[in-house]
Parts: structure tokens; sequence; C-alpha cells
């Protein structure tokens, strides 16, 4: 009887113990998993900083290096600014130069008359510090966009990136109107590859890209997210439903569910994304860790109870084998 005793005890006080455990266990696992949910979104918010932070500083980086090489310029006398033959002379090697130092693609005069004086990878072939190209070539830089917004603006005018025709690679132009005692003389510009922009976006963990106003992906660590994407237009979508570094879910264009967070640079949207299977993969491992920390605490708790009440209740055995015993004597007595 008192054996049978032990065992409902033990697992009475089992069941609660397991009860408990597992009550405890579903908490546990609900703040595991929004720690982790947050977690995860700090991470993306710090990446996404990170990944700002390095296109402000490419942006600043050609604005004062196209302002340093305007300086310079505009230090020469108008006597030589104001005609072709003294900004060749005297302008011509400085593009060649200044070109080398800051690793450009291009750095080019646009003159009133439309005509360049460019240092380029067509000089360089050509085993030149610079060269001319204008109507003798079909082009006008009167006509182009980068001429007709830098003479607008009295500050500088940058470019919508675009695929560069000998690289093959996105650019920008970075462009300013020089003006030399009232007089217009031309438009400045550096063609800038975004290349190096891209190797230190490559630098960060994650997945990260960033696109323009016209939902074109410039840089991109995934190729899922390059160009004209079709993932673009669906992030950007649920980005003007969060807002500035808020996070999103999202399906992808692969059918696969992601967290987005998105942050605006002037027209350019930066944005990083992770998979939720990430999320969800880390948060079932740490159930799993519960579960069997659940079953070896249920199984050490069954035997600890046991012996403990084995123990305790070892007296109620004593007391129950001495009331058999005088109640034995007693019906032994009645009978005789």
């Amino acid at each position: 009887m008192i054996k049978s005793v032990k065992i409902k005890i033990s697992l009475i006080a089992n069941f609660v113990s397991v009860v408990c455990l597992f009550i405890l266990g579903v908490v546990t696992f609900i703040f595991v998993k929004d720690a982790l949910f947050e977690e995860v979104v700090d991470g993306e918010k710090d990446r996404l900083i990170s990944a700002k932070n390095l296109m402000e500083n490419f942006k600043l980086s050609s604005l004062n290096s196209l302002d340093k090489l305007s300086e310079s310029i505009l230090r020469e006398p108008l006597s030589i600014l104001d005609n072709q033959d003294g900004l060749m002379k005297k302008i011509g090697p400085k593009l060649r130069s200044f070109r080398d130092a800051g690793g450009f693609l291009a750095v080019y005069i646009a003159q009133p008359d439309g005509e360049l004086i460019v240092s380029d990878t067509d000089s360089d072939s050509k085993n030149l510090d610079y060269g001319i190209y204008g109507k003798a070539d079909n082009y006008d830089a009167r006509t182009r966009d980068f001429f007709i917004k830098a003479k607008q603006s009295d500050k500088f005018y940058i470019t919508d990136p675009y695929i560069d025709t000998t690289t093959n690679l996105p650019c920008f132009t970075y462009a300013k109107a020089l003006y030399k005692d009232g007089k217009f003389i031309g438009v400045l510009a550096i063609d800038i590859l975004v290349k190096d922009l891209q190797t230190k976006i490559e630098e960060i963990p994650g997945e990260t890209f960033i696109f323009d106003k016209n939902n074109y992906a410039f840089i991109s660590v995934k190729k899922t997210y390059y160009g004209n994407s079709k993932n673009i237009p669906i992030v950007a979508a649920q980005f003007n439903q969060a807002g500035d570094f808020k996070p999103f879910y999202y399906l992808s264009n692969e059918g696969s569910e992601r967290l987005g967070v998105c942050t605006k640079f002037d027209d350019y949207t930066v944005c990083n994304v992770a998979k939720v299977t990430t999320i969800e993969e880390s948060s079932s491992k740490i159930a799993k860790i519960q579960s069997i920390i659940v079953i070896i605490t249920t199984m050490i708790s069954v035997a600890l109870l046991y012996f403990v009440n084995s123990y305790f209740l070892s007296p109620l055995q004593s007391i129950q084998n001495g009331l058999n015993s005088f109640f034995d004597f007693i019906n032994f007595k009645t009978k005789n």
C-alpha cells in the first residue's frame, strides 16, 4: 500500500512538474523568438546604417574631388579658359593627372560649343593624356542631360546611375558649370564607376542593395536584387508602407518570405534583407534544445522524487507494520 502511495505521489508531483516546465518552455520560447527577431532587426538596421554611410561618403568624396578640380581650373586667367587652345594646353594635362589620381573612368570639360576635352579610356588607347570628342563624332554635349542640368544649377548635378558602354558597369556623372569673371567657360564632369562602392558594400554581412527612383538597383550583393530585378518593386512597395528603418515582411519573386529594412538617401533607397527561415530555424533549434532539457529534467525529477518519497515515507511503513501487528493481536484476543 505504501509503495502504491509512493508511486502515486511521484506521478502527481512529476505531472505537475511537467506541466510547469512545459508552460515555462512555451513562455520562454515566445520571449526568445521575440528577442531573436529584435536582434535580427537591430543587426539589419546596423548594416543598413553602414551601407548608407558608405553611399554618403562616396557622394561627398566625389563632389569634393570635382570641387577641387574646378578650383584648380578656375585659378587660370580668363584668356586661357575662354578658348579651346588655351584649355587644351593648360587644362588638358590636368585632366589626365586628376583622373589617374582619383581612379575615375573619365574627366572632361564640355565647352560652350558642345565639344569635349576629355581624358578617358579612348585617349589612353591612343597614348594621349586627353583628346577632343564632339562634332566629328556626331556628339554635342549641349544636348546631354549632364550639360543642361549643370548649367541650370548653381551647384552640382549628379546623373542617375547608368551603364557605361565601355566597361558595361554602372556609373555616375558628377557635373558642375564653370564660370570665370561671370563668363560661362563650360561644364566640368567626371564619370565614376560604382565598383569600389560595390566592393565595400559586399564587405558588409547580409544582403544589401541600393536602387534609384526608377527601381533600378545599381548596387547589390545578390544577383537576385540587381538591375531591373522583379524583387525591387516588391520591396519598394512594402517599404513605402512601412517607413524609414521600419521592418517589414514580403514574399520575394522566388517565393521565399523575407524580412526587409530600408532607408532613403537623396533619390536612392538603401535596403537590407534577410530570409525569414533564418529566424525560424534559429527558433526551432532553441525549441528543440528546450524540449530535450524538459525531457531530461522530467526523467531526473521522477527518479529524485521517488527516492525522496521513499526516504521520507519510510517511517510510515514502520507505523503501518506496527498497526497491522496491533490489530492482528486484538483480533487474536477477540477470537480467544
